[in-house]
């Protein structure tokens, strides 16, 4: 689309300036940058195209700079396990999707499947999949992308050795050593790796490139004019930079290991890695998991936890609660709690892996869901001083936790957008209040620059949703989580912009004059429900 040469927008609400401001008036775009800004009644004389905008807001350009974006372009070409509500439920879908399958040998894939959401959560075992999958390989991935069920063919054909693997307990394994199941985390990325290879892989540029380009269609409708994919490997690299070149919207990537996401980054992948022309180059490790999480507590809160399971089994008359709860291991030391999840023991190894690409400049991405892990990334980063680093997650912080992260120099990436769906199951792991959850207010108090992403598909990917719960905090029943933890609609837009501009090493103007003019135009208030975008601006031109 050619650029317009001078477009002026009047009769807009404008969130503009540094720190952020929002008023009554409009702009003028001139050769794609932003000439000038105005309040309403500075008008003047506008000049070129007049756009009356009718009282509609004008935002910076939103980002995600936390974003699967290609894992959901290409899981949209496959089953959704979202509506499953039993395990009758799963197998009459694989059993379905196997016999329906036009591709002998094949795969079948379902996505964003819950079955802690199921009134009885026992989901398939493999000896159970495999009675209706047969000699399909099958993989069923959970919404947090981090376990899935597979199908023994599934195994087989990723390679996936229980020997091999860094974490014994990413393979699921019933009391004869035979596997359950149930993949998490290297293990679970060795099988989508198989299955992305097997299948996406082998298409045609264009049909490859197009199912991306929906994806990128998607998110400029939603006011993105910049996502960050947290962790792909070379050959998907390539991929983004080649649709890159058929898209307005921005696109950049951390690297990640070739045979697994969830595997540390090695000497090939630092080899074969290649940059976004719109971020400096970045590259991620796991230090925790989604479910496993390394966390600690007080013992008090394990305490309160297993009362409140208890009491839920009686309401509920099952064991699955008590159950669900125990699944974690579970370590006292002291007067504290520790669930041992940390992928790397040893801080030494985990940086000794990190260093050659902090030497060769890159910034390093960690995942850090619970404290210990984030404590872990914060040593990570005080001894490496890397060229920028970003924390992803930090879901349970206690006020050490955040002093001592504070002192790091890194950014925190957080997903405020998962409170409606996941503050439940905080509360029930006993965490509030001695701990502080999605801790936004507690990391802007200490001088912590913070970044509001999404983490789709695992979260809502809704930009405009997680900048509004970072505000209001809403539960899936309407009251608040942890309140004290809640930021202002000033902060929280500038979290989803600067933030994540900040998180990804980019120099961040936002809406003042002299810069490129990338921006969305929100048909209301951008912090109510109803509201939403309905244009898209990148560089002067509008993408959408």
């Amino acid at each position: 689309m050619d650029r317009p040469r001078d477009v002026t927008l009047t009769n807009a609400f404008l969130w503009a300036f540094r720190p952020l401001q929002c008023f009554r008036g409009g702009m003028r775009v001139r050769e794609g940058r932003i000439a000038r800004i105005f309040r309403h009644g500075e008008e003047g004389d506008p000049g070129g195209t007049v756009i009356d905008l009718m009282g509609m807001h004008v935002i910076p350009g939103l980002m995600d700079a936390h974003r699967h974006f290609f894992v959901t372009a290409f899981m949209s070409m496959h089953g959704d396990a979202s509506t499953w509500k039993s395990k009758e439920d799963a197998l009459d879908a694989i059993d379905q999707a196997c016999r329906s399958n036009r591709d002998p040998g094949g795969w079948v894939l379902f996505s964003r499947m819950d079955h802690t959401a199921w009134r009885v959560p026992d989901p398939p075992s493999l000896r159970e999949i495999d009675a209706v999958a047969g000699k399909t390989p099958v993989l069923v991935a959970d919404t947090t992308l981090h376990r899935g069920l597979v199908s023994s063919q599934a195994l087989l054909r990723s390679g996936v050795d229980p020997q091999a693997l860094r974490v014994k307990g990413d393979l699921d394994t019933l009391r004869d050593g035979s596997p359950r199941g149930t993949v998490w985390e290297d293990a679970f990325g060795r099988v989508a790796s198989a299955f992305y290879r097997e299948t996406f892989s082998p298409l045609g540029r264009e049909e490859k490139r197009n199912v991306v380009l929906r994806e990128a269609r998607r998110c400029l409708a939603m006011g993105l004019t910049h996502v960050h994919d947290p962790g792909v490997p070379s050959d998907v690299q390539e991929l983004l930079e080649d649709v890159q070149g058929y898209t307005p919207l921005k696109i950049s990537w951390s690297v990640t290991a070739h045979e697994s996401m969830f595997a540390p980054p090695g000497p090939r992948d630092l080899e074969h890695a290649l940059q976004s022309g719109h971020a400096p180059k970045s590259v991620k490790f796991f230090l925790d998991g989604a479910h496993r999480t390394a966390a600690s507590m007080p013992l008090a809160g394990a305490v309160r936890a297993g009362l409140r399971a208890a009491r839920d089994c009686l309401n509920e008359r099952s064991l699955w609660p008590m159950r669900l709860l125990l699944e974690q291991k579970i370590v006292v030391k002291g007067t504290r709690v520790v669930m041992p999840y940390l992928r790397f023991p040893d801080t030494a190894e985990l940086v000794e892996k990190a260093r050659p690409f902090a030497e060769k400049g890159y910034r390093l991405v960690m995942h850090a869901l619970g404290n210990v892990a984030a404590r872990q990334a914060a040593d990570v980063v005080r001894r490496l001083r890397p060229a920028g680093a970003s924390v992803e997650h930090l879901l349970i912080m206690g006020e050490d936790d955040l002093d001592d992260f504070a002192g790091c120099g890194a950014t925190a990436s957080l997903q405020p957008g998962f409170i409606p769906s996941y503050a439940r199951t905080i509360e029930k792991k006993g965490a509030l209040p001695t701990l502080k959850a999605f801790p936004l207010r507690s990391l802007l108090d200490r001088g912590v620059k913070v970044c509001v992403s999404s983490d789709g598909p695992c979260g809502v990917d809704d930009p405009l949703h997680n900048i509004r719960r970072a505000v209001d905090r809403k539960k899936d029943d309407g009251t608040v989580f942890d309140p004290g933890e809640r930021i202002s609609a000033q902060e929280a837009l500038t979290a989803g912009t600067e933030g994540a501009a900040h998180s990804l090493g980019i120099d961040w103007q936002g809406l003042v004059e002299g810069v490129p003019a990338t921006f969305c135009v929100v048909d209301g208030d951008p912090f109510q429900d109803t509201s939403k975008v309905v244009q898209t601006w990148i560089d002067g031109v509008q993408a959408r």
